[in-house]
């Protein structure tokens, strides 16, 4: 190729990069990273949407959001939640993608496209839905429990029963999805490997929980973290379904920052508490990367090779 067409390739790349690339980057920046300083530096602050002056008053918002009882409420809801979903979604993903790995390819691509579907969903057409199962006059769970002769329940109106309820929701439209990056994952592991320990004599048990598993552990470690952040962002059927009732059972942390944030305007106050939010997700993330990480032994000496 000739000097002169390399450079109109060069330029012809570059063009296309610059096309590509700087149109995301201004919207990445708009829309995240802008929003994001202001977050940072409204922390900092008494911002109110009442108020047209704004002054810096150092930790205040924070150490305010440490001392009002609701937060507090707010964030053991939100961690019990988490503790719920995170978990319940690993396990149910896990065994989904399995089952849908042991199917013939039709029935696989039929049923993924069943478990992926919630997903894909808007968040608040499943809590109508769930909203009607989970009424306690015509709902229909309470109708299966009456016909089974058992006692009618409370669900979404119990303050015992309402976060778990709602975690039941979170659940049912997450864990499909993920259970589709793991299938992913599954797939690509090599035959080879299944069909050596097969002759070897292992079990479909044996074959599951030590090749399949642990070659799948990035996959995994991703959906943990994954997981983990939508469950501390738990919003949309808190919500719909209870906007925080019976009393604060369901009052999560996300619902009470829109709370406080848009219905009282104390911006600065907002935004220390999602701050707040985002170290606590980052912690309960790292500690998941640093319990699954791959350890590297290290060699215990290192020989060079002699020269003859």
């Amino acid at each position: 190729m000739k000097p002169k067409q390399k450079k109109k390739l060069g330029r012809g790349r570059r063009r296309f990069l610059a096309i590509v690339l700087v149109p995301t980057c201004i919207w990445f920046m708009i829309f995240f990273v802008i929003p994001a300083i202001a977050v940072v530096y409204y922390s900092f602050t008494d911002a109110h949407m009442a108020y047209a002056d704004t002054n810096f008053v150092g930790l205040r918002q924070y150490i305010k959001a440490f001392t009002d009882s609701t937060f507090i409420i707010a964030l053991q809801n939100t961690t019990v939640a988490a503790l719920i979903i995170v978990p319940s979604t690993i396990v149910l993903s896990i065994l989904l993608a399995a089952g849908l790995n042991a199917v013939g390819n039709r029935l696989r691509q039929y049923l993924t496209f069943v478990y992926f579907l919630p997903s894909v969903i808007s968040a608040v057409s499943i809590s109508l839905v769930w909203d009607w199962l989970y009424n306690k006059s015509y709902g229909l769970f309470n109708a299966i429990l009456l016909a089974l002769g058992l006692k009618a329940q409370p669900f979404l109106t119990s303050a015992n029963q309402a976060l778990a309820c709602l975690c039941i929701v979170q659940i049912w439209s997450i864990f499909g999805y993920y259970a589709v990056i793991l299938l992913a994952a599954m797939r690509g592991v090599d035959k080879e490997i299944y069909e050596a320990t097969e002759i070897d004599g292992a079990g479909a048990c044996a074959r599951f929980f030590r090749i399949t598993l642990p070659l799948i552990k990035n996959s995994i470690l991703f959906v943990c973290i994954m997981t983990t952040t939508v469950a501390f962002m738990f919003f949309t059927p808190a919500k719909i379904l209870t906007d925080g009732t019976p009393g604060t059972s369901t009052e999560v942390m996300l619902l009470h920052i829109m709370k406080k944030g848009i219905q009282n305007s104390d911006i600065g106050y907002a935004s220390a508490m999602s701050i707040v939010l985002m170290i606590i997700i980052l912690i309960f993330s790292g500690i998941q990367w640093l319990l699954t990480r791959e350890k590297k032994e290290k060699p215990k000496y290192y020989k060079e090779e002699v020269k003859a």
